[in-house]
């Protein structure tokens, strides 16, 4: 994993902790089930964003041609 990516998983997982301590909090490990979605969540758009950048700047290169 590249260290943008971790970076992307651990502001996820620090955030769905935060929304799960918030919702869900003194039920028993539903903060930490949110915060595991909130990881996936965050590396996934990292990876969606990356795939997203890649197509553009392709097209803009294309075009320059």
């Amino acid at each position: 994993m590249e260290t943008r990516d971790v970076a992307a998983v651990l502001i996820g997982l620090e955030a769905g902790l935060g929304v799960g301590l918030l919702a869900f909090g003194t039920t028993l490990l539903a903060p930490l089930g949110i915060g595991v979605l909130g990881a996936l969540a965050g590396f996934g758009v990292r990876r969606v964003r990356q795939l997203l950048v890649r197509r553009w700047l392709r097209s803009q290169l294309r075009a320059a041609r």
